[in-house]
């Protein structure tokens, strides 16, 4: 299925239906009667783009896959009754589309290649494994877990650093709204008395003058930036790293977002390691889920080390971003023969740091927030009002 095209849902001449991905709703004519199906309604449903690929929805699609496969029912059949209850009509389609091809003969895995788009390589080289072990459904269970436990982090982390942005937010809209409405109104009763201002009070009166006479321009240089922004630097590489790298370094949330990075690094190399992947695959899978350019390049070097047969503790100890307490476990677990463990503890401990780090960063943020506001409001306010306690010489 092509991404960013269309899907269309179509009823036949002899009563069957179903959806069919295309450019066009004639496109989608042509492709049914060339199947050798003569539609007679063809309507047009959601824009298939990575919005629809939610991994909210496969982690749902994965834990129902899990438990039916663990119930005993063929894989074809799990995923034909997955896809009738679904809701939404793009991931309903494409449930059919791999149970047409296991049907086919294809196996899980192979069929999941096709759809790089709404799979992760992850999800579809734990499916590869558990299709070799014969264990597919505890791998489904595994990728279930692994997914949860990332969504609850990424929901957490999402919700402390909303937070200080909304605050910045409703300071700046209260501030715009006294430059712009209330700020003139006193500024004519102060040029009535004739009688010069105090510096402070020009300079805010200057401030609210320039935005409501270039308004339309400076509103709109924030939103050219942005664009320009997500269309020219957002996807060069070297941006991005330098973006990350700042954020990483920023007081409070820098070591939340590097707490949470670690978590998802190894919470991934923990189920890789549960699934029996190569270490060096599971590195690999664990850079790529990091979601941070810093770590995925410490990962990607630290791979060529273990390659050359250094130990992955060692691997660990030569990059910055990782704490002495994860090449000390690491170093636990390879020597015991438990590396699967100490990697499952790591990551519980990182998990549950994060956590605790995303609760506290609203109360550590919140004195500083309320600061910031209080300057910008009681600044207005004090500008605003200093020329009355000078009101009785300027009248005499």
């Amino acid at each position: 299925m092509m991404n960013n095209s269309r899907l269309y849902i179509w009823r036949s001449i002899d009563g069957l239906s179903g959806e069919i991905p295309a450019s066009s709703i004639i496109n989608a004519r042509q492709m049914l009667i060339f199947k050798g199906i003569i539609p007679i309604k063809v309507e047009a449903s959601v824009r298939l783009g990575k919005n629809c690929w939610q991994l909210t929805t496969l982690s749902i699609i994965t834990r129902q896959l899990a438990t039916m496969l663990q119930a005993g029912l063929p894989l074809s059949n799990c995923l034909l009754l997955i896809a009738a209850e679904h809701p939404h009509p793009a991931w309903r389609y494409l449930l059919k589309e791999l149970q047409m091809a296991i049907s086919q003969g294809k196996s899980f895995s192979l069929a999941l290649n096709e759809h790089t788009y709404a799979f992760p390589p992850l999800f579809r080289e734990l499916i590869a494994t558990g299709e070799l072990t014969g264990k597919l459904d505890e791998c489904c269970f595994l990728i279930a877990e692994q997914q949860d436990k990332l969504l609850k982090l990424q929901k957490k982390v999402r919700k402390a650093l909303r937070y200080p942005l909304f605050i910045l937010a409703v300071a700046s809209l209260v501030t715009l709204l006294m430059l712009i409405f209330v700020l003139p109104s006193f500024a004519e009763i102060y040029r009535s008395f004739n009688a010069p201002l105090p510096w402070f009070t020009q300079s805010i009166i200057s401030l609210s003058e320039g935005i409501i006479d270039y308004g339309i321009f400076i509103g709109s240089l924030p939103i050219l930036l942005y664009g320009y922004y997500i269309k020219k630097l957002k996807i060069q590489d070297g941006w991005k790293e330098k973006e990350q790298k700042i954020l990483l370094n920023l007081p409070l949330c820098g070591k939340l977002l590097q707490i949470s990075a670690l978590a998802k690094i190894f919470r991934t190399l923990a189920m890789t390691q549960h699934a029996g992947i190569s270490l060096i695959s599971g590195l690999k899978s664990a850079a790529n889920a990091s979601g941070n350019i810093q770590f995925l390049n410490a990962l990607m070097t630290s791979i060529k080390r273990v390659e050359q047969g250094t130990p992955l503790f060692k691997a660990l100890h030569q990059q910055v971003l990782f704490p002495p307490l994860c090449y000390q476990l690491i170093r636990v677990g390879e020597e015991s023969g438990m590396l699967d463990v100490m990697l499952d503890k790591l990551a519980g401990i990182y998990e549950a740091e994060s956590e605790s780090q995303a609760e506290n960063l609203s109360s550590r943020l919140e004195p500083v927030l309320m600061l910031v506001l209080g300057i910008i409001v009681g600044g207005l306010v004090i500008a605003i009002y200093l020329p009355i306690f000078q009101l009785g010489n300027v009248m005499g």
